[in-house]
């Protein structure tokens, strides 16, 4: 019975793991940019029992040679979903979405780069000078094509985008020149190498030079290299991809499969307690 007892206790702990991504998600519903997960699993390892006792042990069998005894499931990967989600229009000048499941914002912070789908960015003022850093949410530096952060002066008056995400600030004098930035966009290619680090943000393994070497991300300037597949909206963010109705229904499938191996312990409990009771 240890045995059946082991893989029920292996499902239920892998389930678990379930059930805490779904509940991630359902908390991440309203946040803009979200990217849902999904748990894949597959079979533990599987004995195969082939050595036998003996031929004079084994009249009457009927169960095949070779039996197959299973260990339960695990969570074999945990894959990103990077489907757009819904778009909300905010027509504020410093909002920004990207069109395209595989484009996502370079964003720096401590000398680390890192991705994110949060075009909620705000403008914070530097330190012993009259500019303005233009960051994330998060407080992260946005950065632009030139891999360095967007700074510009902060008596600015407008800030238009096009969907090139070329960045052209005004000022309140008009006599004074226009400024433009080029938002740097990373097209990442392997979305499930993404790692969540917090704070609506991503990260990949090793550095960036890898990356771009081995094929998984691709530096983009959208103003020299634009195939219409990664466009910029300004006005508007990416809402979470979350369906909440999905999710309450693949959370009330996992619960039930988690009681279900919560019985199958409570069985095997039972037929062993059975089995000792019985005397020779």
């Amino acid at each position: 019975m240890s045995i059946q007892m082991n893989a029920a206790t292996t499902s239920m702990r892998e389930l678990q793991k379930k059930i805490d991504i779904i509940s991630n998600n359902i908390s991440n519903v309203n946040t803009t940019g979200y990217k849902r997960q999904e748990a894949n699993f597959s079979d533990a390892l599987v004995l195969t029992i082939e050595k036998q006792a003996g031929l004079q042990h084994e009249v009457g069998r009927q169960t095949p040679y070779g039996l197959r005894v299973g260990s339960g499931a695990i969570v074999s990967q945990t894959s990103l979903r990077t489907e757009q989600g819904s778009i909300q229009k905010t027509d504020r000048p410093l909002d920004f979405m990207i069109q395209g499941d595989s484009g996502f914002f370079r964003v720096a912070s401590e000398g680390n780069i890192y991705y994110t789908k949060d075009g909620s960015f705000q403008v914070q003022p530097r330190l012993n000078s009259n500019q303005v850093n233009l960051v994330t949410s998060s407080g992260d530096a946005v950065l632009d094509s030139n891999n360095r952060p967007i700074a510009f002066d902060g008596d600015y008056s407008d800030i238009k985008a096009d969907e090139n995400g070329t960045l052209v600030i005004s000022y309140r004098d008009p006599a004074k020149q226009q400024t433009q930035f080029q938002l740097s966009i990373a097209e990442i290619n392997l979305p499930n190498l993404l790692e969540k680090i917090g704070g609506n943000r991503y990260q990949l393994p090793g550095t960036e030079a890898q990356q771009v070497a081995n094929g998984t991300l691709q530096v983009v300037n959208l103003a020299e290299q634009n195939n219409g597949a990664i466009r910029i909206n300004q006005g508007s963010l990416e809402m979470s991809n979350v369906d909440l109705t999905e999710e309450m229904t693949e959370l009330i499938a996992t619960q039930r499969l988690f009681q279900s191996q919560g019985r199958a312990i409570s069985f095997a409990d039972d037929m062993m307690g059975l089995v000792n009771t019985i005397k020779g």
